[in-house]
C-alpha cells in the first residue's frame, strides 16, 4: 500500500472573458467593465467572477469616459523617449493604470481626464476645460 500525501490541486479559473478592453456600446466606444449584480462592485474588464463577493451573476457594462488624475510619473523608455503613465479615478470610482497623452497642458494630481481610443491602443488626456497654470 502506498501511502499519499498530496493534496488534489483546484483548477484557477480566469476571472476575465477576453483581452480587450475596449468595447461598442449605445454612448460609442468606452471601456469595458463589470457590475457584479449580487454586491454591486464595479470592474475595469469583462469578468466572469466578481473580484469582491466572487459570485458569477455579473454584467458588462460600459465605463465612464471621464474621471480624475490620481497619480501619475514619466517612465524614460530607452529610444522610444518618455512614456507618461497614471492611476485614473474614473468618475463611477474604478481605478485603472492608463497610458496618458500630456499634450499642451501639464499634467498634475486632481485634474479632469477623458478617454481617447487610437485602434485598440486607449489613453486618457487632460479634458478639454482643463487649462495650463500660469
Amino acid at each position: 500500500m502506498t501511502a499519499t500525501t498530496e493534496a488534489p490541486a483546484s483548477q484557477p479559473i480566469a476571472d476575465m472573458e477576453a483581452d480587450s478592453l475596449i468595447g461598442t456600446f449605445a454612448e460609442g466606444q468606452r471601456l469595458v467593465g463589470s457590475q457584479c449584480n449580487a454586491c454591486g462592485c464595479t470592474m475595469i474588464g469583462s469578468r466572469v467572477v466578481c473580484s469582491s463577493c466572487i459570485s458569477r451573476d455579473v454584467s458588462r457594462v460600459a465605463l465612464p469616459s471621464t474621471g480624475v488624475l490620481y497619480s501619475f510619473t514619466r517612465i524614460h523608455v530607452g529610444t522610444a523617449g518618455i512614456r507618461p503613465l497614471g492611476y485614473v479615478d474614473l468618475d463611477n470610482g474604478v481605478r485603472t493604470l492608463a497610458d496618458i497623452r500630456e499634450g499642451d497642458v501639464p499634467l498634475r494630481p486632481d485634474m479632469r481626464v477623458e478617454l481617447g481610443i487610437d485602434d485598440d491602443d486607449w489613453f486618457f488626456a487632460p479634458a478639454a476645460g482643463e487649462k495650463r497654470e500660469a
